[in-house]
């Protein structure tokens, strides 16, 4: 324990030491790397002379943060021009005014000298530049100042260090070596690392003072945060692997968990800069500036041109979190449609998805990336139940490394991660554990994160009927009161979704809410939204017929009221096999429900049978002939994907891709036609979940006496 504040005093003499050192911090204005160092500031714009600039409104701020105490020289390069009159500019330093000369027509670069007392202890250097405005039209902003870029020239020596950079950077260097040795299980190793963060930290500190003084607050606790979470789920895993019950989890297999889920998500990485779906990624950008300025109440009211969400709150409650991260860290302004759009897009583009900052589109992806390495990881602790350790990362893998999970989440930048994860939480929580009032608050939640969820409910319903079965220490069985079990766990559903609704309605949202809720049947009242189901196979592909039209002329069905009636049929079939299985069956029931419900609703979205696959890479460890469909699922998914992607679209340049690739379209939806049909059959007709009466017994007050314990 000696280690950790050697470290803390060697970093805090070396941030000490390399601040004594001139350098020349520059905010480049306009450049896109300055938006968390300015605010007041509209949009970027490119200069004639090939540059870009920010005008500001009247009153705008650039931050130098974190350069310390010490004289220097402030230079501006800024131009005011007026159509009429001259500009009256006031320059402010830490809110003392800077005398300044006229300020001129064209572009200018004034200096100012900066005294230690100006910055003080704190350390940071902030401008305030206020103006007169005037407009331009058609241009409706208020226009004040054109700035280029601001720049602090340091005297150097001696330098009184940020507060910021002091406190944060030996404290990350810390936590650095207990992760380190966390990961490595070896005290050297840790060290070597620690002094490795000490080495690029002062580096980082002399090259950008700026940028790292400031990223080092965000830096160490984001950090932090995730370290507590991965303790946390440590302990989950562990928890898990004893409910199971499975082999327990070794130090080394933990180890490996993690650099599984480090490798997943860093792949994700790759794919999640880019714009994705662009349809869709442009609705979540404008979602979540909407609800960060104008409040949670607004996510279902269009607000100043901007569009109702159609998604459900959970969702939006994600891309106002990670909108509040994007403004608190990166952009404090928050402009719309963001602050660091490249300004040459402006001419030939208004969508958001576009024209927003990548780290935002990032951003608002990262709650489903971390969904998908979490749900891989819980899939390899439930295979070690059936299968060897080796096997079990093959389940996961399949998982993590599937081209349609990576489509969907990495690339496309869709929201199905998150809601998949919680409906299998769902189902080992109440095939494993006796924690029915847990299982269903998730549920809850997941209804209201996707409302897909609810089709698992009657399902999970009666497997909680089942888990009423007990048995006693003299070994005889008997139930708790399975009404009571039902009860509590409907109690608990509805305190979950409760809790998912009450935020929206507490910020004057309730009236929008009501009419998101009236609108979620029938928002895409045609046979299918991309889905290659049944309804694209039977109208090989012309699938834009309203789902209200008639089954035929004067019918009294109607293609959305027929498609609901053979769902209910296949769930009702599945109800009667759930009976008579065991609860581990649950998994591959739950995944052909999710499949059914892709298969045959009208209305069905492409991407709306994503929760099969978790549950599906879990039931096919018990059940190897299961592997088969989950490779033809993944593939005819994929399929699905890749055949409605606007990107290929524009790289295979095809100017009608609904009839170039109609007879791709309708063969993929042959095969998933042909997968279901003889899922159905082997789930139904074959003896694969059939068990003699003693072997089924013995199972089940095994499962009790595991859950007694």
């Amino acid at each position: 324990m000696k280690v950790a504040p050697t470290l803390f005093f060697l970093a805090l003499f070396i941030t000490t030491l390399v601040y004594q050192f001139p350098v020349t911090s520059v905010i480049d204005v306009g450049s896109g790397r300055d938006a968390p160092f300015v605010q007041g500031f509209s949009f970027r714009e490119n200069l004639p002379q090939g540059t870009d600039a920010r005008w500001s409104n009247g009153h705008a701020e650039i931050h130098f943060v974190g350069v310390g105490a010490q004289d220097g020289m402030l230079q501006l390069r800024y131009a005011a021009p007026r159509p009429q009159n001259s500009a009256q500019v006031k320059i402010f330093a830490n809110a003392v005014e800077l005398a300044s000369p006229a300020p001129s027509n064209d572009f200018q670069t004034q200096a100012f000298p900066i005294g230690r007392d100006s910055i003080g202890v704190a350390g940071d250097l902030n401008i305030a530049l206020n103006s007169d405005t005037f407009t331009q039209p058609p241009d409706s902003r208020a226009l004040g100042l054109l700035v280029e870029s601001a720049q602090f020239q340091a005297n150097g020596a001696p330098v009184i260090p940020s507060p910021r950079a002091l406190c944060y950077f030996p404290a990350f260097v810390v936590l650095a070596f207990f992760i380190a040795r966390a990961w490595s299980g070896h005290e050297r190793v840790a060290m070597l690392v620690a002094v490795a963060v000490v080495m690029l930290g002062a580096v980082s500190l002399f090259f950008a003072r700026v940028e790292m003084a400031y990223f080092l607050a965000p830096l160490f606790w984001v950090t932090l945060l995730l370290c507590a979470g991965a303790y946390g789920f440590v302990i989950t895993l562990r928890r898990l692997t004893n409910a199971l019950p499975a082999p327990a989890l070794s130090a080394r297999t933990v180890r490996f968990i993690f650099f599984a889920m480090l490798y997943a998500f860093a792949l994700r990485m790759l794919f999640a800069v880019t714009p994705g779906y662009i349809v869709d990624t442009q609705d979540y950008i404008v979602w979540s500036y909407k609800t960060v300025t104008y409040g949670l109440g607004s996510m279902y009211s269009a607000v100043n041109g901007l569009w109702i969400s159609d998604q459900s709150p959970g969702l939006n409650y994600i891309l106002h979190l990670m909108g509040l991260l994007y403004r608190g860290i990166f952009a404090p302004d928050f402009l719309y449609p963001a602050v660091a759009g490249d300004p040459a897009l402006r001419g030939i583009t208004n969508n958001p998805a576009l024209l927003a900052d990548p780290i935002q589109r990032t951003l608002l992806r990262l709650p489903q990336l971390f969904a998908d390495v979490i749900t891989g990881a819980l899939i390899f602790v439930t295979a070690r139940k059936y299968v060897t350790e080796r096997l079990a990362w093959l389940a996961a893998g399949a998982f993590w490394f599937n081209p349609a999970v990576l489509w969907n989440g990495a690339y496309w930048g869709q929201t199905d991660a998150l809601h998949a994860l919680l409906i299998l939480i769902c189902f080992l929580l109440l095939v494993f554990t006796p924690r029915v009032g847990l299982a269903f608050f998730i549920l809850g939640i997941a209804a209201f994160t996707k409302p897909q969820a609810m089709i698992f409910g009657p399902l999970l319903l009666l497997a909680v009927y089942k888990t009423s079965l007990r048995t006693g220490r003299n070994g005889t069985e008997f139930r708790d009161s399975p009404f009571a079990r039902i009860a509590r766990a409907i109690f608990f559903g509805a305190l979950g979704s409760a809790l998912m609704l009450l935020p929206v309605v507490l910020t004057g949202g309730a009236q929008g809410l009501l009419a998101y809720f009236g609108d979620t049947v029938g928002h895409h009242p045609i046979l299918s939204a991309n889905a290659h189901n049944l309804w694209w196979f039977w109208f090989q592909g012309n699938i834009d017929v309203p789902d209200t039209r008639a089954v035929f002329p004067d019918a009294p069905l109607s293609f959305r009221a027929f498609s609901i009636i053979l769902f209910g049929i296949a769930y009702l079939v599945t109800l009667v096999k759930a009976w008579r299985a065991p609860l581990e069956s649950y998994f591959v029931l739950g995944a052909f429900l999710a499949f059914a419900f892709f298969m045959l609703p009208t209305e069905i979205h492409e991407n709306y049978g994503y929760a099969l696959l978790p549950l599906l890479a879990v039931a096919l460890t018990r059940d190897k002939n299961l592997i088969a469909f989950f490779v033809l699922l993944s593939a005819t998914m994929t399929l699905n994907y890749s055949l409605h992607d606007p990107n290929l679209y524009e790289r295979f340049g095809l100017s009608a891709p609904d009839a170039q690739w109609a007879t791709a379209r309708w063969l993929n939806a042959l095969a998933n036609l042909i997968v279901f049909g003889a899922w159905a059959v082997y789930l139904f007709l074959s003896n694969s979940f059939v068990i003699s009466s003693g072997a089924r017994n013995l199972r089940m007050r095994k499962d009790s006496s595991l859950r007694s314990e």
